[in-house]
């Protein structure tokens, strides 16, 4: 595991959230179970007060201490410290440093403090972890640099986060880029065009997963062969079961009807004659979504959305749009908006349960997003491979004119703090990068505004504060 190198703040934010972690034990191997997190202190002394904590069948009251290492309970000098005497339990999140049984805390009169290794109990990776936090900041959130950014002119301001949102787009086609590069390696095909449209159905998948479901889409994708589709000419209702069966919807299917019939019938022959990789029903999202963003709706679209790829070029369709249309945006959106739902999936969010109301493929803000993080991305790799400079001009020009009314947390938090206001693309991509590479990563001396900000200062502890 790469050791991020997260603060305390971010370490205590990890630890109020629960769900990024469970089956706690000491590093002697006692349960550990949270019975009251207690009250976060702002003052001196330890992180949370009037905490509670069951061990093994003891109950404990008193305080937590939150650090990053093992080693920070002796560089931070508590044990001489009385403040730190009702300390309870410990809560590190690396176990760097310190071997075996030297690694426990005390605190006056020599008594030990039980410790819990954070990051041994983690429900996901600390990268994943990451990529939730800082998408999703804190009332508490602030800047390194506010409000003294308030200072800095806005003409700066404003030229440094398009430049800043220059490096995003290129930040973005290197991931594709990485991927394109494997799927030509294992494929092994000599046609260019489908690794493009292979790239674009991965991509477009993982967008239309939103956050709970997007790794579950992105892998789900890397399960079809596209290939064998469009080769085999496959008709609506085998790409509907090859989807559907491998997405693992098919699996126990209760109820009945003459579609879910044809569905399983056509499944059994592919699965057999195919045996593609099949993915598990319980690894799909449902809880807290709205119906409409339900994953057996977005595979649905993805159904039609492959058709589109394999059958009408979908992608060359797209490369028009930015070469020829005299309304990019309106001819781009309208490609999306134009891909229609299966008439079952018209009228069901899910198999088995038909609802009256007439359901809509896919929304404008869902396309935006599509637009921003995978079509602007893709043709802009695609101008840099084959050296398309009018049409890259016309990508930019997109990204940087095109207006862009929606906010997310991040950006709501960033034009407050830097006292800026989102009006493009460009703008809003330019803030998330600002915030998620140099804000969060505490860079300020590598960003034209902490620079300014901080020119005058000497020591560099001074700017690593950063609340989550």
């Amino acid at each position: 595991m790469k050791k991020l190198n997260l603060n305390e703040n971010f370490i205590s934010r990890i630890w109020r959230e629960k769900v990024h972690y469970g089956n706690l034990k000491t590093t002697d191997g006692k349960t550990v179970e949270i019975l009251d997190y207690g009250t976060l202190n702002k003052d001196s002394g330890a992180d949370y007060k009037n905490a509670k904590v069951r061990i093994d069948n003891s109950i404990f009251c008193g305080d937590i201490e939150i650090h990053r290492s093992l080693k920070d309970w002796s560089q931070h000098k508590h044990k001489k410290d009385d403040k730190y005497n009702k300390v309870i339990l410990q809560v590190v999140f690396w176990d760097e440093d310190f071997p075996g049984d030297e690694t426990l805390p005390v605190v006056m009169k020599s008594r030990e403090v039980p410790t819990v290794i954070l990051s041994k109990f983690l429900t996901k990776s600390i990268h994943e972890i990451w990529k939730e936090i800082i998408n999703n900041p804190s009332s508490e959130f602030k800047l390194p640099c506010y409000p003294e950014n308030e200072k800095v002119d806005s003409d700066r301001k404003k030229e440094w986060i398009k430049t800043i949102s220059l490096k995003r787009i290129m930040y973005r086609s290197s991931r594709l880029e990485q991927r394109l590069d494997v799927i030509d390696e294992t494929e092994g095909t000599k046609e260019k065009k489908y690794s493009w449209e292979r790239l674009l159905f991965e991509y477009t998948l993982e967008a239309l997963g939103f956050s709970k479901n997007k790794e579950q889409f992105l892998k789900f994708a890397e399960y079809i062969d596209l290939g064998r589709i469009k080769k085999l000419n496959f008709t609506q209702i085998e790409i509907e079961s090859l989807f559907f069966g491998i997405a693992g919807f098919l699996s126990s299917l209760k109820y009945k009807d003459e579609y879910i019939e044809k569905l399983k019938e056509k499944w059994e022959i592919l699965r057999e004659k195919y045996k593609p990789a099949v993915m598990n029903k319980a690894e799909w999202n449902f809880f807290r979504l709205r119906p409409q963003n339900f994953p057996t709706i977005r595979m649905a679209y993805a159904v039609s959305f492959c058709r589109e790829i394999i059958k009408n070029s979908f992608l060359k369709r797209v490369i028009l749009c930015f070469e020829k249309s005299k309304d990019v945006k309106k001819d781009l959106t309208d490609l999306f908006l134009d891909i229609q739902l299966t008439e079952y999936w018209k009228s069901h969010y899910v198999f088995g349960k038909q609802v009256k109301v007439g359901i809509k493929s896919i929304g404008k803000d869902r396309i935006k997003d599509i637009i921003t993080n995978v079509i602007l991305p893709l043709l802009y790799l695609y101008t840099e491979k084959f050296n398309k400079s009018e049409l890259k001009e016309k990508i930019i020009e997109y990204y940087l004119t095109s207006k862009d009314s929606n906010e997310n947390m991040v950006t709501k938090v960033m034009e407050k703090q830097l006292n800026v206001k989102i009006n493009t693309i460009s703008d809003s991509q330019g803030l998330i990068h600002l915030h998620n590479f140099y804000c969060v990563k505490i860079k300020c001396d590598e960003c034209l505004i902490g620079k300014k900000v901080f020119e005058k200062e000497r020591d560099p502890n001074i700017i690593k504060i950063i609340l989550y």
